[in-house]
C-alpha cells in the first residue's frame, strides 16, 4: 500500500483495515518527511481564520475536484496534482484534511438517537394527525380547482402545515391573518434599515491585562489643536446616554502557533470599510516632494513610461501617481499629497539600523478619490502620517503582492486624528522548501514568502485586513505582522520591536563607529553626484574610482580600507535597487574580486529573487540571453541560489555534488557551491578553499572535503565547545 496523501489522512481518522493501519504505521515510522506532514496536517485544521482555497485562478480547485480525489475516483495524474497543491499551501491541505475527517465522522456511524429524544421532539409540535377523532382527507377530484366549492376544513392540512385553507369561505377568516402579516413584514423592514443607518459602535478591546472591554472614542484628544466648528444639532446627536452594549463588541481571541509560538489575534468591531477596487494607474499629479535639507541627503527616483530613472529635485517636486518611486538605501524621502498625508520613503543603510531585511524603499502611488491615500509597496519600508489640517481621520489603502498566491493583497489604515502614523515594510524570503524549478507552469513549483510588518508610530491607528479589525497603538498593540503563506494579519505574543524603531544607540566599539561614519560618507557622496548626473553614469563612475584606487597586491591581500568597501558596497546595493540585476551578476561572477564583493552580490541577488513569484525566470533569462551560459549551467546557477531542502540535505549524494563543484570551470557555481557546503557543514569552515584559487589547490581542497564526507556518508557534527579546565 503505498504512502499518499489519501492514505495519511485515512491514517490519521482510522478508517483503514487493521493490516493496512500496521503497514502505513510502519512507513510512518520510517518517513520523516510523512511525520512532519501528519504533525502539519494536525495544526492547519485546527487553526482559525484559514481563507478558503479558491475555485478558480493560479491554485483553484473546485469541491467537485475534492471530492473525486477523496472517493479515490480521479486519475494518478489528477491525484498527483491535488496532492501537490495541497503540500505547496496550508489553504488546500486544511481544506481536503477537513473534509476527510467530516465525511469519516458522517459515514462512519449513524447518529444515534435516543428513544426519549424523539418523543419529547415529537411531543413539542402537535400537528393534526394528532386530533381525536381526525376525518382522513378526502380524494381529490376534478372540483378541487373550482374556488367557489365548498372546501373541507381538513383537506391537505398537512401539506399546509396547520395553515386553514384559502379559499372562499377561508378568505374571509384569514383577512386579520393577511393583514396582521403585512404590518409585521413592514415593521421587519423598517427595524432593519434602522440598524443598517445608525451609528456603529466605537468601543474598542484593550489586549493587555484581564482582557477588559473597555469604552474608547474613535479619536484621540489633540492638545493645543482648534477643533472646526461644529453643528449644535449634530452635537446633540453624539450625545447618546448610555449606549447599550452590543455583543458583537467582546473579545475575540484566535489562538494560533507558529514556529513554537502563540500568536493572538485581538480583533474590534469591524468598521464601514471601502469596497476593494482596483488600482487607478492614471498618471496625474499627486502630491510634492519635501526637500528637508537634513545631513543625510535623499535620494528619490522616479521612472516614466519612457526613459530610465530619474531624480526628482526641489527644483522639479512634482510627484505623479502611476509611476514607481525608489528610495535609495540610506535616503528618507518625504512626499507630501494633496490630500493631506505623509508619505515618508524610508531607505536603510544596515551599518547603521542593524537590519539588513530591507535596504530601499519603492512604492507606486495611485490615484483615487475614495481614499485619502492609495499606493502600491513594492518593499522596503515607509512611513504615513495624518498631516490634515482640520484634524480629520485620514483613510489610506496600502496594497502589495502575495508571491504565493499569486494575487493582491491590501490593508486599510485609519489615521485617527492629526499626527496619527503607522510604518510598514515589505520584504520577502526564499524558504528551504522552494527549490528552483525551470518551468514557471510546473505544478511542483512553490514561490517566495513574502513578509509584511505594521508598526503603530504615534496616535492611534485601525488596521483592517481581510474584514477584520485591529486597533493599534505605540504602548498597548505596538506590531503585528503578515506572511503570504498564511495570508494572516497576526500579534505575537512577545513583540520584539527592531533596534531603528526608537532610534538606534550609537555604537560602542571603534571598528561599528568607523563602518556607520564610512556609510554615511558613501550615501552622501552618491548623492552629490546624482546632482547632475544620471543614476546609471553616477554608479558606473563610483565604481570605476573605487576599483582605480584599489593596487592591485592590497586587492588580492583583500586589505581594502574601510572607506573603499562602504562606497563600493553602496554601489552595488543603490544598483539592485534599480532592478540592475545584470551588473550585479557581472561583480558577482568577474574573477579576481574581493570575497566581500561577492558575499554582498550574492545576498543582494537571494533578496531581489525573494520579493517576486518570477524573478527567477527574470535572472534566468539574463543569464542566457547577456551572458550567454549554456541550458544546464544556468539551471545550476539557479539552482544553488535557492537553498537546499531538509530532504535533499538528508541524502550524501547532495554533498557529493556539491564538493565536486568546488572545481567548476565557472567562478559562480564554485563560489554558491562552497557557500551551500558551509552552511550545510560548518565543520568543513577550516579548510582552505578560495573560488579564485587556480586548479591545483581547488584539487586539494576537494580532496580534504572528500575525506571530511565520505562518499554515501553524511557530514559530522560539529565537536561541542570545549569548557575550562579542558585541554
Amino acid at each position: 500500500m503505498r504512502l499518499t496523501l489519501r492514505t495519511l489522512l485515512s491514517y490519521l481518522d482510522d478508517t483503514l483495515e487493521p493490516s493496512q493501519a500496521k503497514q502505513i504505521g510502519a512507513k510512518v515510522a520510517e518517513s520523516e518527511q510523512a511525520r512532519e506532514l501528519m504533525e502539519r496536517i494536525k495544526q492547519v485544521t485546527r487553526r482559525r481564520r484559514l481563507t478558503t482555497p479558491p475555485t478558480t485562478g493560479p491554485g483553484g480547485m473546485d469541491a467537485n475536484t475534492i471530492a473525486e480525489y477523496l472517493d479515490n475516483e480521479v486519475t494518478p495524474e489528477k491525484s498527483a496534482e491535488v496532492e501537490q497543491i495541497c503540500l505547496a499551501s496550508d489553504v488546500h491541505l486544511a481544506e481536503v484534511a477537513a473534509c476527510h475527517q467530516i465525511l469519516t465522522l458522517v459515514l462512519g456511524e449513524p447518529a444515534l438517537v435516543p428513544p426519549s429524544a424523539k418523543q419529547r421532539m415529537y411531543g413539542l409540535v402537535k400537528g393534526p394527525e394528532a386530533i381525536p377523532f381526525r376525518k382522513p382527507a378526502r380524494a381529490s377530484s376534478k372540483d378541487d380547482n373550482d374556488l367557489s366549492s365548498e372546501i373541507e376544513p381538513n383537506h391537505d392540512e398537512t401539506l399546509r402545515l396547520g395553515v386553514p385553507a384559502v379559499g372562499v369561505g377561508g378568505l374571509n377568516r384569514n383577512v386579520l391573518l393577511i393583514a396582521g402579516g403585512g404590518v409585521l413584514a413592514a415593521c421587519l423592514l423598517v427595524f432593519a434599515v434602522w440598524q443598517i443607518m445608525k451609528k456603529p459602535d466605537d468601543r474598542i478591546i484593550e489586549p493587555k491585562g484581564d482582557d477588559r472591554i473597555v469604552q474608547a472614542d474613535s479619536k484621540k484628544k489633540e492638545p493645543d489643536q482648534k477643533k472646526p466648528p461644529e453643528n449644535k444639532a449634530d452635537d446633540k446627536k453624539k450625545k447618546k446616554p448610555d449606549e447599550p452594549k452590543n455583543k458583537d463588541s467582546k473579545k475575540e481571541i484566535t489562538p494560533a502557533k507558529k514556529d513554537g509560538i502563540v500568536i493572538e489575534d485581538v480583533k474590534i468591531k469591524p468598521a464601514p470599510g471601502i469596497p476593494y477596487f482596483p488600482a487607478n494607474n492614471k498618471i496625474d499629479p499627486i502630491g510634492k516632494y519635501l526637500d528637508l535639507g537634513i545631513k543625510a541627503p535623499a535620494v528619490l527616483l522616479t521612472k516614466p513610461d519612457k526613459g530610465g530613472w530619474k531624480r526628482i529635485t526641489k527644483d522639479e517636486s512634482d510627484v505623479v501617481s502611476g509611476q514607481p518611486l525608489v528610495s535609495l538605501p540610506g535616503s528618507k524621502s518625504v512626499v507630501t499629497l494633496a490630500s493631506g498625508i505623509e508619505v515618508i520613503l524610508w531607505g536603510n543603510l544596515p551599518e547603521i539600523t542593524q537590519d539588513i531585511a530591507t535596504l530601499e524603499s519603492r512604492i507606486t502611488l495611485h490615484a483615487t478619490g475614495q481614499l485619502d491615500g492609495d499606493l502600491t509597496l513594492d518593499r522596503g519600508r515607509i512611513l504615513l502620517r495624518n498631516k490634515k489640517a482640520t484634524g480629520q481621520d485620514a483613510f489610506v489603502r496600502v496594497r502589495f503582492a502575495n508571491p504565493t498566491l499569486g494575487q493582491e493583497e491590501y490593508f486599510d489604515f485609519t489615521l485617527q486624528g492629526i499626527d496619527a502614523a503607522v510604518i510598514v515594510e515589505r520584504f520577502g524570503t526564499l524558504n528551504q522548501d522552494d527549490p528552483f524549478v525551470e518551468d514557471p507552469k510546473d505544478k511542483k513549483r512553490t514561490w517566495p514568502t513574502a513578509h509584511l510588518r505594521v508598526f503603530a508610530y504615534g496616535p492611534s491607528v485601525r488596521v483592517r485586513s481581510g474584514g477584520d479589525n485591529y486597533q493599534l497603538d505605540a504602548e498597548n498593540l505596538p506590531m503585528m505582522q503578515w506572511e503570504s503563506r498564511t495570508a494572516l494579519l497576526a500579534r505575537p505574543d512577545r513583540v520584539m520591536l527592531p533596534p531603528w524603531f526608537k532610534g538606534t544607540s550609537p555604537p560602542k566599539k571603534e571598528a561599528e563607529k568607523l563602518m556607520r561614519k564610512k556609510a554615511e560618507e558613501a550615501h552622501q557622496q552618491l548623492a552629490k553626484l546624482l546632482d547632475a548626473k544620471g543614476i546609471d553614469v553616477a554608479l558606473a563612475e563610483l565604481e570605476e574610482n573605487v576599483q582605480k584606487n584599489v593596487p592591485n597586491e592590497i586587492l588580492m591581500n583583500k586589505k581594502i580600507s574601510e572607506g573603499t568597501l562602504a562606497l563600493w558596497r553602496h554601489a552595488l546595493r543603490c544598483s539592485m535597487a534599480v532592478d540592475d540585476v545584470a551588473h550585479v551578476w557581472e561583480e558577482f561572477a568577474k574573477p579576481k574580486q574581493p570575497i566581500f564583493v561577492r558575499g554582498v552580490c550574492m545576498q543582494a541577488i537571494q533578496q531581489w529573487l525573494a520579493l517576486n513569484r518570477d524573478n527567477d525566470y527574470v535572472l534566468l533569462k539574463i543569464l542566457r540571453k547577456n551572458f550567454r551560459l549554456r541550458e544546464t549551467e544556468s539551471i545550476k546557477i539557479m539552482e544553488r541560489f535557492h537553498y537546499i531542502s531538509v530532504q535533499a540535505a538528508s541524502k550524501p549524494v547532495t554533498y557529493q555534488y556539491l564538493i565536486e563543484d568546488l572545481n567548476n570551470d565557472l567562478l559562480p557555481i564554485r563560489t554558491l557551491s562552497h557557500w551551500h557546503l558551509l552552511v550545510l557543514a560548518p565543520v568543513g569552515a577550516s579548510i582552505p578553499y578560495d573560488p579564485d584559487m587556480p586548479a591545483p589547490l581547488r584539487m586539494e581542497a576537494v580532496q580534504r572535503w572528500s575525506t571530511l564526507i565520505r562518499p554515501g556518508q553524511l557530514p559530522p557534527r560539529m565537536a561541542p565547545p570545549k569548557t575550562k579546565g579542558q585541554k
